[in-house]
């Protein structure tokens, strides 16, 4: 990358020339080369990336259509009507509260105003025409009225400044251009992603000589090459020797499959023979361009046996726990259902998702999941929220962590002084003991060496994986004493 960008300076480069002045600063032409190393980093994970590239940029010479027919307004539209839908329920919310309140006539009247307002907007089916409708919405000014509680009325307004605002940051930040001149812009565009273009597959061609000159290859080249000598177009390929030496094929973690994994499967099977393990609620490798829309797919258009047709594919729900009990499997069943819909998570998670107990176990404690919620003061909740504008990577404060730390110490103490019950492989009971627990962080460099001193205060044994040291009050207990 450096050898490009050196060539080019030295050229005077007139098209490189031009998208450093678009894309950097003052600061150098680093933000330029990430980008390219970005792109050309991500299109490894499609089966043909030069093909991909070009296709993706030629997205941008769009023709004169509206706006939200485009894949970027579609987007920005469906944005927009969401918008519109919460701001609708949320004054509807309080219309129905005021049933409730005496006098408050005035307050109805106005909210069903708003509402009405709102729903025009909402209404609107093309681009220009809810560009119009946002940005000249003006809902009514707020009654006046002694006669209602102060509580009542700030809660109104409150909800209301909160509609309005949104409102206001759609007009600002999604609705700023009619559809003629959205497109100019996605055109205008389109030029200068051509020059990009270039250079990724000029660095992508010297990259691959470098590589070759040092005889070495990295993950997606080992990738690429075997697709490469399965699509080959001679007779009697590799291929069709695969398909026929290969009588079934097992896929584990298919939600983490990308687009050339899936390619080379594709090129190998007799479309009869694979089989396939997914769960796409784990899906955790979109960071590596993994493609849970390939299980997706699959997993709508198959069929379970009961309805199994001459030519379906067969879909077998694998939905029992062995892991859990009955009351962790409901309060995850509980969260799931509430938080994971298509939208959010890809999938909807209703009954036929819900996670079913698969092992016994004997009767015992009058097990319950708790979950501990720790209300920060509001001057706190404000400091947490500026402290993670200001450093996303750590957003949670030592006083915050100190907290919560100090809380799991003393249910640990709490869970050994009650001599809980716990559950033996043998399916008998015992006195719980200070290696049945253990405490799950989402990061443990920064945060475990404070639970650690906090559960280590209260005279407990604590035992911490990131360090190499084991805290003083465990080096005189054995192996099986500490947590």
């Amino acid at each position: 990358m450096e050898d490009i960008f050196e060539e080019k300076y030295e050229a005077q480069d007139k098209e490189f020339l031009k998208i450093i002045d678009i894309y950097t600063g003052y600061r150098g032409d680093e933000g330029l080369k990430e980008i390219i190393l970005e792109i050309y980093n991500y299109i490894q994970s499609t089966p043909f990336p030069e093909k991909w590239l070009r296709e993706k940029v030629e997205m941008f010479n769009i023709e004169n259509i509206s706006f939200e027919k485009t894949i970027w307004g579609e987007i920005l539209f469906q944005k927009v009507k969401e918008e519109l839908q919460d701001g609708i329920l949320r004054i509807e919310n309080e219309l129905e509260k005021l049933k409730y309140e005496e006098d408050t006539e005035k307050f109805v009247v106005t909210l069903s105003e708003d509402i009405r307002k709102i729903k025009e907007v909402y209404k609107k089916e093309t681009w220009d025409e809810i560009y119009a409708g946002i940005n000249t919405l003006s809902l009514d000014r707020f009654p006046v009225d002694k006669r209602v509680p102060d509580e009542v009325k700030n809660r109104l307004k409150q909800v209301r400044t909160k509609v309005k605002e949104d409102i206001k940051k759609i007009a600002q930040n999604i609705m700023l251009y009619t559809s003629e001149e959205a497109n100019e812009d996605v055109k205008s565009m389109y030029a200068t992603l051509s020059i990009i273009e270039k250079m990724i597959l000029e660095f992508s061609e010297k990259f691959e000589n470098a590589k070759q000159d040092r005889n070495i290859m990295d993950f997606s080249d080992i990738e690429h090459f075997a697709l490469k000598i399965l699509t080959s177009k001679e007779e009697n390929s590799v291929a069709n020797k695969y398909k026929e030496k290969y009588e079934e094929i097992m896929i584990d973690e298919y939600q983490d499959s990308n687009l050339v994994q899936e390619y080379i499967l594709n090129t190998i099977s007799r479309k009869n023979n694979i089989f396939m393990v997914g769960d796409v609620k784990q899906s955790i490798y979109k960071f590596r361009q993994a493609r849970p829309e390939l299980f997706l797919e699959k997993y709508e258009k198959y069929k379970e046996k009961e309805s199994l047709g001459e030519k379906d594919d067969l879909k077998i729900q694998l939905f029992k726990n062995f892991r859990s009990r009955k009351n962790i499997l409901d309060i995850t069943n509980i969260v799931f259902d509430n938080i994971m819909s298509k939208e959010l998570g890809d999938i909807d998670y209703d009954e036929k998702e819900y996670l079913n107990l698969g092992a016994e176990y004997p009767e015992g404690n009058n097990l319950e999941t708790e979950l501990h919620i720790i209300d920060l003061k509001e001057e706190e909740e404000s400091i947490y929220k500026e402290a993670e504008k200001e450093e996303e990577e750590e957003p949670e404060r030592i006083e915050d962590i100190l907290i919560e730390a100090k809380f799991v110490a003393k249910k640990i103490k709490e869970l050994i002084d009650s001599r809980y019950q716990v559950c033996n492989k043998d399916k008998t009971y015992r006195e719980i003991t200070y290696k049945d627990i253990a405490v799950l962080l989402r990061s443990t460099s920064n945060l475990a060496p404070i639970y650690e001193q906090e559960i280590s205060k209260l005279n407990l044994p604590v035992y911490c994986d990131t360090t190499v040291r084991i805290s003083r009050f465990c080096r005189n207990t054995s192996d099986n004493e500490y947590a």
